[in-house]
């Protein structure tokens, strides 16, 4: 564990490796976690040590293209992020036009899917974001994000671990484990919930999986413009598709107004506030938004009781420029 590529980067060269969170926000149990199958492997590692992901150079090659991939995402108004779209909710701390309080995390349940159909070069995420302070230049823009996504390669890819710095803490999950479960389009539902919340005592940002098991976290020192808190959060569909090649599907694949079961949905939608309390979203500072609405799009974004707030999103995609 103490050997992990990600006390690699130079910005982490004195970093003291926290093995827990030093608190989960209010009134949330975990429950306890299974094996999973990380990269195909149905193991545990040992005692003290961490889930590393032997990469060869093709996976290497399209690591560096998923990661560029979705930091163009991250930006959702860049213009340069040709072939990326997305269909989320956004609120932002704003003292006068925003919501009031700064966050201190983000919690929620997303709905998973196979697509099966995505081709070569093709990536369809569901993520949760949070952003330091957006007023930056883009690059120096903090963004963390997690959450699942399937693409059109024979291994995962994507930044997982090849992204430098993420600290894993656990043997049985990592960044690029397969999801065990997936919904049925006019069936039963199943749900990955990932909760992403900044350690009070270390500024650390926490990564857990599934109400089970705290993943890792993404250190301090590689966000500057999170030091204290987040200034906004997205949550909702992102997809690329070279340009030319009709673009993929998200989420369930089919419209989001298809409604419960057959559109994917993001449930339990919550924020992180100063006091580390899971609360709602303040509807009135929420903004649901589409790059090209005729093919991906929100609907049903609502209050619901015991699944507190909800909405859904997605399309077949087919979009061609």
């Amino acid at each position: 564990m103490y050997k992990q590529p990600a006390f690699n980067h130079p910005l982490l060269k004195n970093h003291t490796l926290q093995l827990k969170p030093s608190s989960l926000p209010k009134g949330m149990k975990l429950a306890k976690s299974k094996p999973a199958s990380f990269y195909g492997f149905n193991d545990t590692c040992p005692s003290d040590t961490v889930l590393i992901h032997r990469a060869r150079k093709q996976d290497l090659i399209e690591s560096k293209l998923l990661r560029n991939q979705f930091r163009a995402q991250a930006i959702a108004n860049n213009p340069t992020a040709e072939g990326s779209h997305y269909a989320i909710i956004e609120t932002e701390y704003d003292q006068f036009f925003g919501a009031y309080d700064p966050f201190y995390g983000a919690y929620a349940k997303m709905a998973t899917y196979k697509l099966p159909d995505l081709q070569a070069s093709q990536t369809s995420s569901s993520t949760i974001y949070l952003f330091g302070d957006k007023k930056v230049p883009n690059n120096e823009l903090n963004v963390i994000q997690a959450g699942w996504h399937i693409d059109g390669y024979e291994k995962t890819g994507c930044g997982n671990l090849e992204c430098p710095g993420f600290v894993s803490t656990t043997n049985i999950y990592g960044p690029g484990s397969f999801i065990p479960e997936f919904s049925t389009y006019g069936g039963e539902q199943k749900y990955l919930s990932i909760l992403i919340s900044r350690d009070s005592n270390t500024g650390n940002w926490w990564v857990t999986y599934n109400d089970q098991l705290p993943l890792g976290y993404f250190p301090k020192e590689l966000l500057p413009k999170m030091d204290d808190y987040a200034d906004a959060i997205q949550m909702g569909g992102h997809v690329y598709s070279p340009l030319n090649v009709p673009s993929p599907p998200m989420g369930s694949g089919h419209s989001s107004n298809e409604g419960p079961n057959k559109a994917a949905y993001f449930i339990q939608v919550q924020s992180v506030d100063s006091s580390n309390k899971l609360t709602n979203f303040d509807n009135g500072f929420i903004k649901s938004r589409s790059d090209i609405g005729d093919y991906y799009s929100i609907s049903d974004n609502h209050e619901s009781g015991k699944d507190k707030y909800v909405f859904a999103y997605g399309g077949a995609g087919g979009f061609t420029k």
